[in-house]
């Protein structure tokens, strides 16, 4: 009976540091294991994973959610040109009715006035020869001017400084056509509105074809 009281408490002593034996074991080998890649994934369980769709979920509500205003687009525009200050003025004070603060701005505007036919500068006595070949023909529509330049007319209208400019040619002469040009001071209304409106603006320029609403850049 003794002997198998030993044999028990040897066997127990045994098992007792073998056990310790594989958890040491078990340790020393984490230690020496290589370290996981910097793109390695860790492990999530379910309950991890939706927690955190519900917090993903929670931000794209938060997210999608728009303050008061935040869906009207606005838009940087200008109106113009004016060439009369007292026109400018009268549309700035329209603008301000609709609740539109505009800044007026000043630029130079070059437009064409129309077409001018004529003979360049010449000796006095080419004019003279010139303005009898003219007067031979009937022709009372000319004026000598100054370096003795011979204008044959001003016109509004190609066609007609076309039709002139033959008609002197079959006489044998060597008129030049030039297209006249006016520079003036043009205004313009710069504002902001919103997209949504642009028929109340367009509404303001049924009779003015030559005011336009075009976009700027905002500064």
């Amino acid at each position: 009976m003794r002997h198998v009281v030993y044999l028990l408490v040897v066997v127990n002593l045994v098992f007792l540091g073998w056990n310790i034996f594989q958890s040491q074991s078990g340790l020393q080998a984490g230690r020496n294991l290589p370290p996981l890649p910097e793109t390695a994934a860790p492990l999530v369980t379910l309950q991890e994973q939706l927690a955190a769709d519900d917090e993903v979920s929670a931000i794209e509500k938060l997210t999608d959610t728009k303050p008061p205003d935040a869906g009207a687009g606005l838009v940087c525009q200008t109106l113009g040109p004016y060439l009369a200050l007292e026109e400018v003025q009268a549309m700035q004070a329209e603008l301000a009715g609709l609740g539109l603060e505009s800044q007026q701005r000043e630029s130079e505007r070059t437009y064409p006035i129309g077409y001018w036919v004529y003979l360049p500068e010449m000796s006095r006595s080419k004019s003279q020869r010139l303005a009898r070949v003219l007067d031979e023909q009937s022709d009372k529509e000319y004026f000598i001017s100054k370096g003795n330049l011979i204008s044959l007319g001003v016109f509004k209208e190609m066609s007609r400084a076309k039709n002139r400019l033959a008609r002197t040619r079959k006489m044998g002469l060597e008129p030049l056509l030039e297209a006249r040009y006016r520079t003036t001071t043009a205004y313009w209304l710069d504002f902001q509105a919103e997209i949504e409106a642009g028929k109340q603006l367009d509404g303001l320029l049924t009779d003015s074809p030559d005011i336009w609403i075009q976009d700027r850049a905002c500064y």
